[in-house]
């Protein structure tokens, strides 16, 4: 387990703020945030990179705090490769073990080994020029992996390569993942690659932890606004809470909701924010009336077309823009009653509702 008790550290440009975190054993958590969050540092910083100016490290019941990196036994693969490009992919996989004093028979069976295991070893003989992206992070993953660390660092490990690729190294470290049964710590401001990898999510913002808990858990019920608009949540409405279970919400007017998602709020005349992702709107809503935070009339104002999905915009009555999707499938069942600027019964579900104080 490593263990990060209050870690503070001020760099140029980037900075720390009272960081706490605990990844277990064999699990994969993801450190999701925008550019200049500090996600990077963190990483940096248990690495050994970087020494904190406050707080303490701990792998293993073990202070690594002042520990230099390569005494920390941490693995550490970055978005641009980092291989010796004069080195053949054997020399590079065998740097680390030239450097702990393996023998010739040693190195030549671990790196065996570990090319085996990542599909690797047609590429022992070449140097970095003759190797695509994908196998350059191939290589980047068997040089670190070949000293069994307890820890994996990767630091934006997918940005650098096509789509594809990505597609494909993304069911690689689910396979790392799962065979090596490694601690991961993956750094990405990708959400599709945090959901489908992470057991855990840790949400950075300016140099501190925004959120903390499981990928789906922090979807459901993000902490801030900041949080639900970085995970791709586009739905808010200004809410206050009236008597009783009633609330007016800005454009769809009172609206009366159930005792039990009343009671996330915490007083009455307070004023919030309910955001709710694509998925809890619904077209030609069939359901109970109970299930809905609102029902009415809409009109359709856009409709776009990705490569598996259909992002449409509907407006209500009040001129409040709704965001929802749909996948090319359920589109072909609502071909025949959305077109733009047709008007359609709309449902809002109460249970993808979630109720922020305004100012956070």
């Amino acid at each position: 387990m490593i263990v990060l008790n209050n870690i503070s550290l001020q760099l140029k440009g980037f900075r720390l703020r009272d960081i706490t975190l605990r990844i277990a054993p064999g699990e994969y958590r993801i450190l999701l945030g925008p550019t200049g969050s500090g996600k990077t540092v963190l990483l940096e910083t248990i690495a050994g990179l970087h020494l904190p100016q406050s707080g303490s490290i701990f792998l293993h019941d073990r202070n690594i705090t002042n520990t230099t990196p390569e005494n920390r036994n941490i693995g550490v693969v970055y978005q641009d490769y980092c291989l010796f490009p004069h080195l053949t992919v054997f020399d590079n996989i065998a740097f680390g073990l030239k450097l702990q004093k393996k023998t010739r028979s040693e190195i030549a069976h671990m790196v065996d080994e570990m090319a085996g295991f990542l599909n690797i070893n047609h590429l022992l003989k070449r140097t970095q020029q003759y190797l695509s992206g994908g196998e350059c992070q191939r290589v980047a993953l068997a040089r670190t992996l070949v000293l069994k660390p307890s820890l994996l660092l990767l630091d934006e490990p997918l940005s650098a390569v096509d789509r594809l690729t990505r597609n494909h190294l993304r069911f690689e470290l689910q396979r790392i993942h799962r065979e090596l049964g490694l601690a991961v710590l993956h750094v990405t401001h990708d959400v599709s690659e945090a959901f489908l990898l992470g057991d855990t999510m840790t949400v950075m913002r300016d140099g501190k932890i925004e959120q903390d808990g499981t990928p789906d858990g922090i979807f459901q019920k993000p902490a801030t606004r900041f949080v639900a608009e970085l995970l791709g949540i586009k739905n808010f409405l200004p809410v206050i809470i009236m008597t009783g279970s009633v609330l007016e919400v800005q454009g769809l007017g009172k609206i009366h909701s159930t005792e039990s998602f009343f009671a996330e709020t915490t007083q009455e005349g307070g004023r919030y924010i309910a955001l709710f992702p694509d998925w809890a709107v619904e077209l030609s809503p069939a359901r109970t009336p109970s299930a809905y935070f609102w029902q009415g009339s809409a009109t359709v104002k856009k409709i776009r077309y990705t490569d598996n999905m259909v992002q449409v915009v509907l407006e209500t009555v009040g001129n409040i823009p709704i965001f929802t999707s749909f996948s090319r499938r359920e589109m072909n069942g609502l071909a025949d009653n959305l077109t733009l600027g047709s008007s359609i019964q709309a449902g809002i579900l109460q249970q993808g509702v979630h109720l922020l104080a305004e100012d956070l």
